[in-house]
């Protein structure tokens, strides 16, 4: 994933863009959904879409990567406090 020109991952366009492709993404598909919605959804320019990420595969790579994270960190606290199957799947789902 490109983090862009600037050096920082988590910048507030690149949040901005990332939660809104998140999103969209999650409620639509990801092939529903092209870059000039997000763009405008997000409030930012093409430019800046493209100073954080080098297209809308680079962007798709980094939703997954951040849904990952999610559901394995999920997994890691259920398993950490050896919940019951039921409290394991809600803590997976958050």
């Amino acid at each position: 994933m490109s983090e862009g020109t600037e050096g920082s991952s988590t910048s507030a366009p690149r949040a901005r863009l990332l939660g809104t492709a998140t999103r969209i993404f999650y409620a639509e598909g990801i092939h529903s959904v092209g870059v000039d919605r997000i763009i405008s959804e997000a409030q930012v320019t093409r430019a800046t879409l493209y100073r954080h990420f080098t297209g809308k595969e680079d962007l798709v790579l980094a939703y997954l990567d951040r849904a990952d994270r999610g559901i394995r960190a999920g997994i890691e606290a259920a398993q950490a406090g050896e919940p019951s199957a039921a409290d394991a799947v809600r803590a997976i789902g958050r």
